[in-house]
């Protein structure tokens, strides 16, 4: 998974990680939610539903898990659980990049943020930024880390076990797996413990979805594993501040008959990661969750926001480090104001949208099996790091490469020059904060000056 830095009615939301590399994944093995894609024609206004406000969680991975436990301690009196896949401590990445990536996750490394988190959540909380931590007192969180996990050290999970138990939360923490990083899913396109796009996995056919949608609501009825019969929604963003701040023009809901028909229903807000952002991965974070099959049948629906690409988030992650404000952390976080307004509107609130002035999304094509979701707008261009032009080892008349860079590794990642596995293999090689001059080979960076493969 690439992140910046490796840097997501009874209302759940959830948030997932998408993580290096375009993303595949067919639907050929998901017919159940082919059913539900048919329904979504076009991009239309978020809905209004009978929401049953004591039922709302917050779930998600990587980026969007370190999103999810944001929202969940500053939104605690909206969200009552929460169940995170590779995510950790709130406010981990202390409004600082290098710490985000080198402490928390995203380099396979790991330094403790555990009290900076917990003092954070100390000065904030009962204030206009943070609702009362007691709120969580008594609640259920779900924790998802695989053994395998390269990118999320299971560290820094323990870390967040160790966290909520101290504000009375009961945890349910799933830590043996050998599984890479990624969401867990009997749905997955990716095996256990591969690194791979989309970032879905799927371990032996555990359903880890069962296992904390129980934890919430008790027993469930038995999933729908045919055509689903509920409706899955391509809703304009634009209301919410989409557009704008790395949000996305159009997100997804899925909204199950009985609540079209104004029974009482829950929420899923599910948030995805670093590179599952639809220009990526297009719809495979929704497909693959594993959710939607259980929420036809249990009266839920799901939210599924969506962020994109920026100037300083070339790889369109959540916002987790800061790079939309030093705020956005806390109820006046951006995205998190964006979240939250779209849950009350599900709930019929009168929540107050961001006014931005964007786009409209293309519609999607109807009757198409798989839709294609609405083009993101083409984001900024990262700005690449400045660097003083080097001079190839071997004077030649004419260079192999058209320009280099010297920078260092974490920058490289961050600035989208190298994939993730060269960003772990050159950090491990030299340091991650060591200097390196790369060779721009006909669009392929390599610190080959002849143009060779990367030298670790």
């Amino acid at each position: 998974m690439r992140w910046k830095p490796l840097i997501a009615a009874l209302a759940v939301v959830s948030v997932a990680c998408g993580c290096g590399g375009r993303g595949g994944g067919s639907f050929a093995n998901l017919p159940s939610v082919q059913g539900a894609f048919r329904s979504a024609k076009a991009v239309t206004t978020l809905g209004s539903y009978n929401v049953n406000t004591s039922h709302v969680y917050v779930a998600g991975i990587s980026s969007g898990g370190f999103m999810a436990v944001q929202m969940h301690f500053a939104y605690s009196g909206t969200f009552k659980g929460a169940a995170i896949y590779a995510g950790g401590p709130d406010y981990c990445g202390q409004d600082s990049e290098t710490t985000a990536d080198l402490d928390c996750g995203g380099a396979g490394e790991y330094t403790s943020e555990l009290t900076p988190s917990e003092n954070y959540i100390n000065a904030n909380q009962n204030t206009a930024g943070m609702d009362p931590v007691s709120n969580i007192s008594g609640q259920q969180v779900y924790l998802w880390s695989g053994t395998g996990d390269t990118v999320v050290p299971q560290k820094t999970m323990n870390d967040l076990q160790t966290e909520y138990q101290k504000y009375g939360v009961t945890v349910t923490y799933d830590n043996t797996y050998a599984a890479e990083h990624g969401w867990e899913s009997p749905y997955g396109s990716v095996a256990c413990g591969t690194l791979s796009s989309p970032y879905m996995i799927d371990c032996s056919s555990y359903d880890s979805e069962k296992t904390w949608l129980t934890k919430f609501l008790g027993t469930l009825n038995a999933k729908n594993t045919g055509t689903l019969t509920g409706s899955l929604i391509n809703f304009n963003q634009s209301p919410f501040g989409g557009g704008s701040n790395e949000l996305d023009t159009n997100g997804w809901v899925f909204v199950p008959a009985n609540c079209a028909a104004g029974q009482t229903c829950s929420i899923v807000v599910a948030l995805d990661g670093c590179e599952q952002y639809q220009a990526v991965v297009g719809t495979d974070f929704v497909s693959q969750s594993g959710l939607d099959q259980w929420a036809d049948t249990n009266n839920i629906i799901v939210l599924y926001p969506y962020q994109t690409t920026g100037g300083s988030n070339p790889n369109g992650c959540w916002d987790w480090w800061g790079y939309t404000n030093s705020s956005y952390a806390l109820k006046s976080g951006i995205q998190m104001t964006a979240i939250y307004n779209m849950v009350k509107a599900l709930e019929g609130g009168t929540a107050t949208a961001t006014p931005t002035p964007t786009p409209t999304p293309t519609p999607t094509p109807a009757g198409t099996a798989t839709p294609t979701p609405a083009p993101t707008p083409t984001p900024t261009a990262t700005p690449k790091p400045t660097a003083t032009p080097t001079p190839a080892p071997t004077p030649t008349a004419t260079p192999p490469y058209s320009k280099s860079i010297t920078t260092t590794v974490v920058l490289a990642y961050s600035g989208g020059y190298i994939t993730l596995a060269e960003y772990l293999e050159l950090g491990q090689a030299y340091g991650y904060t060591a200097s390196i001059t790369l060779y721009d080979c006909s669009g392929t960076w390599t610190n080959s000056p002849t143009c060779g493969p990367m030298i670790y």
